[in-house]
Parts: structure tokens; sequence; C-alpha cells
């Protein structure tokens, strides 16, 4: 890795406590935002939460990184729905930052799908909640122990993505069983939010700048490649870019008989005509606050 990368502009800002607190966490998510927030905002905690995936048609052919993705998550790793690319990039910013980036993981993919009896879409983003809310509410509930303060990386041109969220401090949870044997559901608080770019003005030319100058390569679509929030000419070009990723997500709608997105299959979209004036490369628009770019 270049050493000259600390050189990136703007010293490491210190953050306030905020709402009580005492502990800080970084959601990171491999994307530009979420890295620049990181590296110009330290928490206490960085934390990345990876989707998994079985396909091993979807497997890295670096053996390297495939085990250093496995000694990070404590289990052998197959493949991700996100571009492989991703996975460097939160190996390198962690060199980048001089701190660890913990990596958490649940279920597999497939595992959630075949549970839900569904696949995720607009009107049911179980995916957000399931393998990037999920496992980090188990880490910090485990491993904190306390409501901790985190730092989400939304920008000061998406200040609207903060509006919506800042009230989204509690994550319903299984707390035990009920005498018939039924689950036994509780709403628990577990954070505050802290939107430090929405704070600081910081938008979209600052972070791009920044990430220009740091040496990492980040992805060009960032977040899972076949997120049903991404526009079809996006999905269209990442059959271009990554199509094992885009047929392990067209495999799942003919597995399910069902559809990500109820316009059209993503077999069907691997068939529309690109648009060169497309704007590519903007991720996607889940409002959850882990999949962010």
């Amino acid at each position: 890795m270049n050493k000259t990368l600390n050189t990136a502009q703007n010293p490491p800002c210190t953050t306030p406590s905020v709402g009580g607190s005492t502990v800080s966490v970084n959601s990171v998510s491999g994307g530009k935002t979420s890295a620049y927030m990181a590296y110009h905002y330290p928490a206490d905690i960085e934390l990345f939460a990876l989707v998994c995936i079985e396909a091993e048609y979807c497997k890295p052919k670096d053996k390297g990184l495939v085990k250093y993705v496995s000694d990070k998550i404590g289990r052998d790793f197959v493949a991700t729905a996100e571009s492989d690319k991703t996975l460097i990039v939160v190996r390198d910013l962690e060199q980048l930052l001089g701190r660890e980036i913990k990596w958490v993981v649940g279920d597999t993919f497939e595992e959630i799908i075949r549970k839900k009896k569904a696949i995720p879409n607009q009107m049911w983003r179980f995916c957000t909640t399931e393998m990037k809310m999920k496992p980090i509410f188990d880490y910090c509930q485990k491993e904190v122990g306390e409501i901790v303060k985190m730092q989400v990386g939304f920008r000061y041109d998406e200040k609207e993505r903060g509006e919506r969220n800042k009230g989204n401090t509690h994550f319903k949870t299984v707390v035990g069983k009920h005498p018939n044997g039924n689950n036994k559901w509780a709403e628990i608080e577990w954070r505050t939010l802290f939107f430090p770019l929405i704070d600081s003005k910081t938008s979209h030319y600052e972070v791009y700048r920044w990430a220009q100058n740091s040496g990492l390569n980040f992805p060009a679509d960032s977040n899972c490649v076949g997120c049903f929030w991404k526009p079809f000419q996006q999905l269209r070009k990442n059959w271009d870019d990554e199509p094992q990723k885009m047929r392990w997500f067209a495999e799942m709608e003919k597995e399910m008989k069902r559809q990500w997105k109820k316009e059209m299959s993503y077999s069907s979209a691997k068939k529309i005509g690109l648009q060169n004036e497309f704007s590519f490369g903007t991720g996607s628009g889940c409002q959850a606050g882990f999949c962010t770019d």
C-alpha cells in the first residue's frame, strides 16, 4: 500500500459525544462516502457488515483475498453479492486508517431468502435488516453492551436521508419465548444517530476529491451488484461489469419464482439497450443507513 495515503486532504477530526453514549461506531460500507467519514471522523469501533452468498461461481479468484475475508469473519468465505473490489477497499481502508475494521456477518443471502420464502424488494427490504443491521446490532449488544453513538455516512447533499433516519434508534429482535412456544419480540433501543457529514456540510464534491487522492480503488458501482433500488440502466451495465454476480440475482428470481423489481426480471434487464448518457455508478437508493455509497 502506498505510504503517502495519509496525506489525503484534511486531518482526521474528533467527533463529540452525542446523546450520552460513550462508545462511538462507524458504519462502513466500502463506498467513498463512508470511507471519507471513517477517515475524517474516527470512531471507537469501525464496523463493516458483509453480505455473503453461497455461489461458488462468484468466488474471488484471489485465494489470498478469500483467506483474508475468511479470517476476518471467522468462517469459510465463498462469495459476496457486492463487488469484490469492495472487499479490497475495506481491507486497504484499514491500513489507511491505521485502525482495525471489524467485519460482521449474518446468515447467507440464500438462507435468508429461503427462510422468508421470498426475495426482498422496495416494499419489503429485509436484506438490509438481516444482513447489515442485524449483524451490527448483535455485535454492539454482545461486545459493547450499551447504547452506542453510531455515525452514518449521509452527505449534506442527501440530508433528507438523515431526516428520515434520525429516529431509527431501535431494533426489533427476539428476546425469549412465550409459554405457547412462540417467539417473544421487543423493540430494543441500541443507538443514537449522528451524521457528521451533514453537520459539517460535506457534499459529494469534497468526498469525490478525497477519494481520487486516497489511493483506494473504489468499485464503479457500490453496494450489492443487483440491488433492487438501482435503476434498470445501472443493472444492465452491471450485467457487463459483474456478469456472475448478476447471474446469481437472476437465478434467485427463477428459484423463488419472484422478481426483485416488479417491472421486469433481471434476465430481461440483460437484454435492454444501454444508454450512454446515463449517469452510472451512483450506488443504490436505499434509505436504511447501512447500504451507503
